[in-house]
């Protein structure tokens, strides 16, 4: 019964130190998590089991050295696990590392990818109906962004801390995409906004020739009823001319009856001399 009891105990002390001696290690991008153990007993030696739980965001491909401890996966916490069974003397204690990758970090170029498609965005949007929200949300968009660079550039020494703040950054991150979601929206909007203008267009072409055409046909109705006001009085004035004519040819033919009855009558006493 002292046995269980001795050993129960050690296993409060393994947990205790493995959670207060957690700390980052900055060299090569990398955080190492300290398990420590100890055998309180001064007289018995205990079997010892070592187990602690990784960050929910770590998989074994991060982890970098894990010494001899096994890493098994727990459906129900739903994140990985280091484990492992050592006997310890009375008032031993054991110190276990394992180093993991730092992924508590927003990448930068993710950062600034944001950034420069946010400054691209906002010049297309500049010259349409949305630039003045567009400019709001490139502002919004670019307050957060340097909030995440600011909170990154100086992670703080507890790594409890160093993860809680890289899930803080997460939600900012995710905020600043859905305001970059509604950019990409005003853009989409933005780019129907120029056919609306086309078929305006069309359509004050279309109205425009319609009124000229209206105009061509007002204006040579006008032009046939000018002419055809004017055709029938070179009508009148050519049978005047013809009647103004006439007298003449009447004249023509009257001198030449009497040219040639002239003749006829020299014809007709020349043969009474004969005779």
């Amino acid at each position: 019964m002292r046995h269980t009891n001795l050993k129960f105990y050690s296993l409060l002390v393994l947990f205790s130190f493995a959670f207060l001696i957690y700390f980052p290690a900055r060299l090569e991008a990398s955080i190492v998590l300290k398990l420590i153990a100890a055998n309180p007993s001064k007289t018995q030696t205990q079997r010892v089991t070592i187990k602690s739980y990784l960050p929910k965001e770590t998989k074994p491909e991060d982890i970098l050295d894990k010494g001899d401890l096994e890493v098994t996966y727990d459906t129900q916490q739903g994140s990985y696990f280091v484990f492992g069974e050592y006997d310890l003397k009375p008032g031993e204690t054991l110190e276990k590392d394992i180093e993991l990758k730092d992924i508590w970090a927003i990448p930068t170029n993710e950062i600034e990818s944001l950034r420069l498609e946010m400054i691209k965005l906002e010049k297309l949007l500049k010259a349409t109906e949305f630039a003045e929200r567009a400019e709001f949300l490139k502002s919004s968009i670019d307050g957060k962004l340097n909030q995440i660079s600011d909170n990154q550039s100086n992670p703080p020494a507890n790594p409890e801390r160093h993860i809680s703040d890289y899930r803080e950054n997460l939600k900012i991150l995710e905020s600043a995409k859905a305001d970059m979601t509604l950019v990409r929206g005003l853009l989409s909007q933005a780019k129907t906004f120029p056919t609306v203008m086309i078929w305006r267009m069309i359509l004050a072409i279309v109205i425009f020739l319609g009124i000229l055409g209206i105009s061509f046909y007002f204006i040579w109705s006008k032009q046939l009823k000018t002419i055809g006001e004017t055709f029938p009085s070179g009508q009148e004035e050519a049978p005047a001319k013809a009647n103004s004519q006439e007298p003449s040819f009447h004249q023509a033919e009257a001198e030449k009856k009497s040219a040639s009855n002239e003749d006829m009558e020299k014809i007709i006493k020349k043969e009474e001399k004969k005779e």
